[in-house]
């Protein structure tokens, strides 16, 4: 990922792969004009801010406008009448907050980074035109150009009200702001000014789901299929205790003419945590443990690089998204064939968190999938823990909801009516990807690997409507703890918080439990609104689907709550960033590589995080081989002058190798948000070249 798109990630959700919630972007208040004080005045029940001190708790900050928004504990806040600025705990990262006015978007940002920081000259990356939401007249963003070894961030947020622009600049180093990103957006997201008029469902009954209505989805659905080139969609819905609406659209596989229908498995991706952890649940009732045993008492041989946080970490803590634990999948990703489960667990002990206890949302696969494997064990101590785990669902979940289709074997979904993987890469278009390249996620399959239909999920949801109860009237977890699962643990934004393996948020006054997922080629998106008694599961077979499911949910809102008709915009305007940006991307790269630095990276090359890879020709391609997978490359010239490789494959894209030398030999890097992975070339391969010279 660039660190263009991991800042405008932090903002702009439904364009970035993440878990879908709203096709839209953020939904900002109405600002009003500056009062006596000057824009930007800071107060607080305390009284105006003095010298920055680091803030004890969540604070409520008004400034002179009126406007309110949330300033994280642990940050350190300054203000003064044109400027407030907060920074995050480790000094890496800088917000400012500034109101003016200004004739338009870019003389506005300008002002802005003048007070902010005087003197700053970066270029303009990118600037995000969005369609104006909730009572502002206008909401953009900017992306600036920064230097590859800086390893920086920096955008805006910039929302019109009248003629007074409210802009949020966000500085940094780039790991400072995928660690800190949940706070950040807590910050920007959470602004509010008197007088928002801000579009609200809350205190609406929803319509039944009725046949007209189901005509009107149905046709959003399929009409943005086909514009946003998804091959294969099934959707379910239920309302009242039963599946009203399920239908199928697409393809299983392009290129052929089988259709998706109900009963066509999908992978689910991250919707196998909320499986997990209902699990969990079901073992703390039965008291094969609790929530707050520790991991280590169930499998002793559980550490991280850190002792005290290992001795604290306990069974809830490994699906809470909460431990400080950061995001590490493309070890995972690169190395799988061989890979075990005891394999991921065993690595953990090289993990590091790098934000405190409970401090903020960071998302770990490779933790939940120890969490999920730790649970199996106790239950089944004599088996292995993938095996384990594969049993403890069978027996304890999908076999208990009736879930008789879904499945963690590879093989027995390749057997029976499924969908195959889909990616894009730089194109617009969908093409097939192998399923073999979906394997990497085997080894920590109880964050990730479960195939399901939409059938099976919808008795899940239905099973979490009725609080632990099948439609057949069973129960099969305690309310309790079904419950657990839902209290939030830590924050996402500022109407959205991770539970243990859900989502719960608050959309336009809507109370939604949740959680999406994504493979390589396979994206899914599950909800619930308990209060109206409605769940729904989408799930494609293309990859980084999001903003399309997010126009699906809208959509569906718009026609059970008379919701403005904003589906289509949002989705629309998405696209046309992607566009864009694919466009720009393009525009800096050549397929053919320089023959000197081709002569220096045809090589064999190893890492001690990624494991091993080969650089070689293929035909006219020139490939970058990691033995489960391999993909061709190109050469990119980037904004900063720096030379840079690019994985072009459409699973891969945009994947950036940095070629560095070092003692007379060229290394290739991966620069991940809070990870550096440096393929080495292997002594063999020097060997040889030092023969041919």
């Amino acid at each position: 990922m660039t660190r263009a798109r991991i800042a405008l990630c932090v903002v702009l959700w439904a364009a970035c792969g993440r878990s879908p919630r709203t096709a839209s972007p953020p939904a900002p208040p109405t600002p009003t004009p500056a009062g006596p004080g000057g824009p930007g005045e800071l107060s607080s029940p305390g009284g105006p801010r003095g010298p920055a001190a680091a803030l004890s708790k969540d604070e409520t900050i008004k400034t002179a406008s009126g406007g309110t928004f949330t300033a994280p504990k642990g940050w350190y806040l300054t203000g003064g009448t044109d400027l407030i600025v907060l920074q995050d705990p480790d000094r890496e990262l800088k917000l400012g907050l500034v109101e003016i006015a200004a004739p338009d978007r870019d003389a506005a940002a300008a002002a802005a980074w003048s007070r902010l920081e005087p003197g700053f000259d970066l270029k303009v990356l990118r600037a995000v035109d969005l369609p104006a939401r909730d009572g502002w007249d206008a909401i953009a963003q900017i992306a600036y150009v920064t230097k590859t070894e800086d390893r920086r961030a920096a955008f805006a947020v910039a929302r019109r009200k009248g003629g007074t622009w409210y802009v949020h600049l966000v500085d940094g180093k780039t790991a400072a702001l995928d660690r800190r990103g949940a706070e950040a957006t807590v910050a920007i997201r959470s602004f509010k000014a008197a007088g928002l008029d801000k579009e609200s469902f809350a205190g609406r009954k929803a319509h039944p789901f009725d046949a007209e209505r189901q005509k009107q989805l149905g046709e959003f659905i399929e009409e943005w299929r086909k514009k946003t080139f998804v091959p294969g969609v099934a959707i379910a819905v239920t309302q009242g205790g039963k599946i009203v609406y399920e239908k199928g659209f697409g393809v299983r596989l392009l290129g052929k003419n089988d259709p998706v229908t109900p009963e066509t498995l999908f992978m689910i991706g991250s919707n196998t945590k909320s499986l997990t952890s209902l699990l969990m649940a079901r073992l703390v009732d039965r008291k094969v443990f609790s929530w707050s045993t520790p991991v280590t008492l169930l499998l002793p041989s559980f550490a991280l690089g850190d002792e005290k946080v290992t001795r604290s970490l306990t069974m809830k803590h490994t699906v809470c998204a909460c431990t400080g634990l950061p995001r590490q999948d493309l070890e995972f990703i690169f190395e799988y064939a061989h890979a075990t489960p005891e394999d991921r667990v065993a690595s953990m002990k090289a993990m590091v968190p790098t934000t405190g206890f409970g401090e903020t949302f960071q998302y770990s696969n490779t933790m939940v999938s120890t969490g999920g494997y730790v649970a199996a064990h106790a239950l089944h101590p004599t088996l292995k823990l993938g095996p384990a785990y594969d049993k403890a669902m069978q027996d304890e979940v999908f076999g208990p909801l009736g879930m008789r289709a879904t499945t963690l074997d590879f093989r027995r979904a390749a057997a029976a009516n499924h969908a195959m993987p889909h990616a894009r890469g730089f194109a617009p278009e969908y093409r097939p990807i192998p399923l073999e390249w979906e394997g990497g996620v085997t080894s920590v399959r109880p964050a990730g690997a479960a195939w399901s239909n939409v059938r099976d999920m919808s008795r899940y949801v239905l099973v979490e409507l009725a609080k632990g109860v099948t439609p057949e009237g069973k129960r099969v977890v305690s309310e309790d703890n079904l419950l657990a699962r839902r209290d939030p643990q830590v924050k996402i934004s500022d109407e959205a918080s991770y539970g243990l393996g859900l989502m719960v948020t608050t959309d336009h006054g809507l109370a939604i439990v949740q959680h999406g997922g994504n493979n390589l080629g396979f994206s899914s998106d599950m909800y619930f609104l308990p209060e109206h008694d409605i769940g729904v599961v989408v799930l494609t077979n293309g990859g980084g689907t999001n903003p399309y499911m997010a126009a699906v949910r809208r959509r569906l809102f718009e026609i059970l709550f008379d919701g403005k008709p904003e589906a289509a915009e949002n989705l629309a305007s998405v696209l046309d960033v992607q566009k864009k940006a694919r466009a720009e991307e393009l525009a800096l790269m050549k397929p053919a590589i320089d023959p000197d630095l081709l002569a220096r990276i045809l090589h064999d090359y190893t890492s001690n995080g990624l494991g091993p890879a080969t650089v070689r020709r293929e035909g006219k391609e020139v490939v970058f081989d990691v033995g489960e997978w391999k993909v061709p490359i190109a050469q990119k010239t980037d904004r900063d002058g720096r030379t840079k490789l690019v994985l072009m494959g459409r699973v891969f894209a945009g994947f950036e190798l940095i070629p560095e030398e070092k003692d007379g030999r060229t290394t290739l890097t991966i620069q991940a948000p809070q990870q550096t992975y440096t393929f080495e070339p292997v002594a063999e391969a020097q060997n040889e070249i030092k023969k041919k010279k």
